[in-house]
């Protein structure tokens, strides 16, 4: 099967979210993915009656939701949280994510492991991440629900951010709707190649944020206006035979002109995998 390209919501976050979804059925995109932030598909909104929104825009524009990524950015909900009402009430909200997840559709269920905060000591945040994991792990299995896990750059977090700590990750978990995602922005800022991803976690690697970026930031940026070298990078994933989606997941930058942002981030992608 060949690769596919999906078009993530979050750069449309100043516009309607059925703005995206036009952007991408115009633009020729295979699949879309959910941004779960306000005012687009935030979870308890969704549960509140918005799901059925996000299903009737999928069927709509005939664009699979690939996945769905809650906020998850440590306010006010984060996998950290030394404090136990607050850890708590976050992975109450967090398996409320899984279940909007299974509720609109989507193949994937996405968590990030946001900074904890400094000061703290690492083995025990270490523990507490692995027991909050294995607790929303435990749900997904209930549900039937994949849950991928992503890393960060060091721009973000002082956790997952290599290949190994995903290895470390899945296997402390050890369950089989616990997999991994690839953010191009991680190995590239940390000096780490994209194969360590494969070599260690296989077809286990099962989403890739596909964007560019500079080594001195974490901005995501559209292949081609970065330093990454894509021709290399998409002959390997030939190679390798990924047939996963290819996201482009912009934010920043190209806020103001989402529409030009999506169709010439597609027209890259798809020269990009047509060329090499």
């Amino acid at each position: 099967m060949a690769m596919k390209i999906s078009l993530f919501t979050a750069g449309f976050s100043l516009y309607p979210i059925e703005r995206a979804f036009q952007a991408a059925a115009k633009n020729g995109y295979d699949g879309i993915e959910i941004g779960g932030f306000r005012p687009h598909a935030y979870a308890p909104d969704l549960a509140k009656g918005g799901a059925e929104k996000i299903r009737r825009l999928s069927k709509e524009y005939r664009l699979p939701i690939v996945s769905y990524a809650p906020e998850n950015t440590g306010s006010p909900y984060s996998l950290m949280f030394a404090d136990p009402e607050m850890n708590k009430e976050s992975l109450e909200y967090f398996k409320l994510t899984l279940d909007m997840a299974k509720e609109i559709g989507s193949q994937y269920c996405m968590f990030a492991c946001n900074h904890p905060g400094y000061g703290r000591n690492r083995e025990d945040v270490k523990k507490l991440f692995v027991e909050n994991m294995q607790i929303l792990a435990e749900h997904a299995e209930k549900i039937e629900q994949t849950i991928i896990l992503e890393t960060q750059t060091p721009y973000e977090t002082t956790m997952i951010i290599t290949a190994d700590d995903v290895r470390w990750a899945m296997d402390q978990v050890n369950s089989p709707y616990f997999k991994c995602m690839l953010d191009l922005a991680a190995p590239f800022t940390y000096g780490e190649p994209i194969s360590a991803y494969f070599d260690k976690m296989g077809k286990d690697v099962k989403h890739i944020h596909f964007i560019d970026c500079e080594k001195t930031s974490e901005d995501h940026l559209i292949p081609g206006d970065g330093e990454m070298d894509f021709p290399r990078i998409v002959k390997y994933l030939k190679e390798i035979e990924y047939d996963g989606y290819l996201s482009l997941e912009l934010f920043s930058r190209y806020a103001n002109e989402p529409d030009f942002a999506a169709e010439r981030g597609y027209q890259a992608i798809r020269s990009l995998l047509d060329e090499n």
